[in-house]
């Protein structure tokens, strides 16, 4: 998770269990999600599919850019061009 300006970011495997597998979402074979909440309301604004999940405290913040590491070895960056 990060905090930025009046935006939550929070990062990981989606919330999802397959009865075949039960344990894809955890393992990483689902891939990932990224959720931007409203700070002040708890809302969800946004949400993004990755293709891996995220690794721990992977997700940074800085000068209108997101920046998440992802457990494939993949970098992904989010925000302003």
């Amino acid at each position: 998770m990060v905090l930025a300006g009046d935006r939550l970011f929070v990062a990981g495997p989606p919330d999802v269990i397959d009865p075949k597998d039960p344990l894809s979402a955890f393992e990483g074979r689902k891939g990932g999600v990224l959720y931007s909440i409203n700070a002040s309301t708890g809302d969800r604004v946004s949400e993004q599919t990755l293709p891996s999940p995220p690794v721990f405290n992977g997700l940074a913040a800085a000068h209108g850019h997101l920046v998440l590491a992802l457990e494939d070895g993949a970098v992904a960056c989010f925000g302003k061009n």
